[in-house]
């Protein structure tokens, strides 16, 4: 989807010989966003920096004059969509006289022409209503609407729990008079993994792709089957497996991690950070991510991002740096070498790869200071880190990205969530399956699946009866690891102590990964450095994993707060303006 949609921006700017200042794309959320700005850079290079490409939040927040910075991570849902309400307003010029909306619209517009929209089958009713406000769906005169140009797949829609509806790419062809294509062919996956997806999501209903199967694409089409790795894997010989994974989450997490060092046996180049495991709910993960730890296999749980981006120590020192500076201006290669001279932790590292996205954005060019600031606190919102090893996250968090290797564990793919029709599981896990390109391995608990017993006579699946012998698990397979977040922590408790008081110069020594020691005190839990110093406390709301206790606790981060950001009724008693406050990882693990 994103390959056509990036073709067709390139087609406009080299054929067609449009403006790329008059072509904006949307995109679902950043990741795609700059997904997007790549792909269109390496296939048309300098051209592509004239075009826009931003979320459909971003660009309301854009017109409206509303900012990112400093609030980004106090922005709910309700919020965005209010904003977006705003902008829709704007654009259809309500309240203004009639003679005035054209004019109003034209510059609002700021010159675009051409609108394509990515994952359209993910839009909720104020994205639906913003789009048709840009294209200009309603005006009588053609030559004022915009062209449009959208790409969706309705068998991967799994966000109707967050409002989006398949109701609106199923009218796109009433609504804009449009001509519909179906992309059929997949760059991706191997054929027996495009059969096996086949399979199971053919029996959902009202498919707008019925009768057009996915197919592998044409130069690829005399490949074996299962590709390289039909010589590879003398055991499934490129089939897609059904693997056996016991009768609990820690049986199927040792079998699962069995098979992957298995497949990696079977390579000399093999690299962890190009596979991953992935889950209905995250819960089904932390055994996972217990054994990889106990094997020494390089892992990152994709729930490890911190929404606190903005408020991190290390962000606002990289802000306080910036503004400090005379100059209003920004060059990439002047941040990179400031992040180069911080102390290395996995923070700097972070804001590393925020600023590689940020150059791959503005082309390496010097921009506006508040430009950067406004985009450094939108991507904080949506921030995703590099992979560096075995990634365990869930299928809604896995969309639109591929791995080499997967692995789809079993467990709650029959739950059917709020909002959601009878066919969300089986397009949650179509989308699942979907993210391998070389290997699939599907795990399977005892007794009946909701999807794989219809693949009993599907040729490319192989059925492996042979249960994997697994050693009594050990202890450390029951943990449960818990990253806070902001809501986790009373984030009130330094500013109430005063300037001088010892946590302040304690909290500022500890660093991520520092240790610290959880105990019960009062009505809240406590967080004590080494020395034995309280550095922090827990919100009143948090409560462990039940039949739990806390083995290990640890720095996940440390963020600056304030008197502002405070809300009112807590203002009353703060002794700092401004203060540290520390948020913890904890390690639970079952009484024994």
């Amino acid at each position: 989807k994103t390959r056509v949609l990036v073709h067709r921006i390139a087609y406009l700017i080299r054929m067609r010989r449009e403006s790329p200042r008059g072509i904006l794309a949307l995109a679902y959320n950043r990741h795609s966003a700059v997904e997007i700005r790549r792909r269109l850079g390496d296939l048309i290079g300098d051209d592509a920096r004239g075009v826009t490409v931003l979320t459909c939040h971003a660009l309301a927040m854009r017109l409206v004059g509303a900012s990112f910075a400093g609030r980004a991570n106090r922005l709910g849902q309700e919020d965005f969509n209010e904003v977006i309400q705003r902008a829709v307003a704007l654009l259809r010029g309500r309240g203004l006289p009639p003679d005035e909306v054209d004019e109003h619209r034209e510059r609002l517009l700021a010159g675009f022409r051409w609108i394509l929209v990515d994952e359209y089958q993910d839009i909720g009713p104020e994205q639906y209503e913003l789009i048709s406000a840009l294209a200009g769906r309603t005006l009588t005169e053609p030559e004022e609407r915009l062209g449009l140009f959208a790409v969706g797949d309705d068998d991967q829609n799994i966000y109707a729990f967050n409002g989006s509806s398949t109701e609106f790419i199923r009218r796109f062809e009433a609504d804009y008079g449009a001509r519909p294509s179906y992309l059929t062919e997949n760059y991706r996956s191997t054929a027996n993994i495009i059969t096996t997806a086949n399979a199971v999501i053919e029996p959902a209903k009202s498919r707008m792709k019925a009768g057009h199967p996915i197919a592998i694409n044409r130069s690829r089409a005399h490949d074996p089957p299962g590709g390289d790795w039909t010589q590879i894997d003398p055991v499934a010989q490129g089939k897609v497996q059904i693997l056996p994974a016991g009768g609990d989450a820690i049986a199927q997490a040792q079998a699962a991690v069995a098979e992957l060092k298995r497949l990696s046996e079977r390579v000399a180049d093999w690299d962890w950070a190009t596979s991953a495991v992935v889950a209905r709910d995250w819960s089904y993960l932390d055994p996972v991510r217990s054994m990889c730890e106990l094997e020494g296999i390089p892992v990152q749980m994709a729930n490890e991002e911190f929404t606190g981006v903005w408020h991190l120590r290390e962000t606002r020192a990289l802000v306080n740096w910036l503004q400090g500076r005379d100059s209003r201006i920004v060059d990439v290669a002047g941040i990179e070498s400031w992040l180069a001279g911080q102390v290395s932790n996995p923070w700097i590292e972070l804001l590393q790869e925020a600023v590689s996205e940020y150059s791959l954005e503005t082309g390496g060019s010097e921009t506006p200071l508040d430009s950067f600031m406004e985009w450094l606190a939108e991507w904080g919102r949506e921030v995703r880190r590099r992979q560096r090893g075995l990634l365990l996250l869930t299928a809604h968090r896995a969309k639109g990205l591929e791995f080499e290797h997967t692995v789809v564990l079993d467990g709650g793919w029959s739950r059917v969530g709020q909002g959601e029709d009878a066919d969300a599981p089986r397009r949650l896990y179509y989308v699942a399956m979907t993210r391998a390109r070389k290997t699939l391995t599907l795990m399977r608990f005892l007794g009946p699946h909701p999807f794989q017993d219809a693949m009993a006579n599907v040729t490319s699946v192989s059925w492996r009866r042979d249960a994997p012998v697994l050693p009594s698990p050990d202890r450390e397979l029951s943990r449960r690891f818990q990253k806070l977040g902001l809501r986790d922590v009373f984030l009130g408790f330094a500013g109430y102590c005063a300037p001088h008081h010892p946590v302040h110069e304690a909290i500022a020594v500890l660093v991520p990964g520092s240790p610290l020691e959880v105990c019960t005190d009062g009505d809240r839990w406590s967080l004590k450095d080494v020395n034995g110093t309280t550095v922090g406390q827990l919100a009143r709301t948090f409560e462990a994993p039940k039949r739990m206790r806390c083995d290990f606790a640890r720095v996940h981060s440390v963020i600056e707060w304030d008197r502002v950001k405070s809300d009112a009724e807590f203002r009353a008693g703060l002794l700092n303006d401004t203060w540290e406050v520390v948020i913890p990882e904890l390690v639970f693990e079952p009484y024994h």
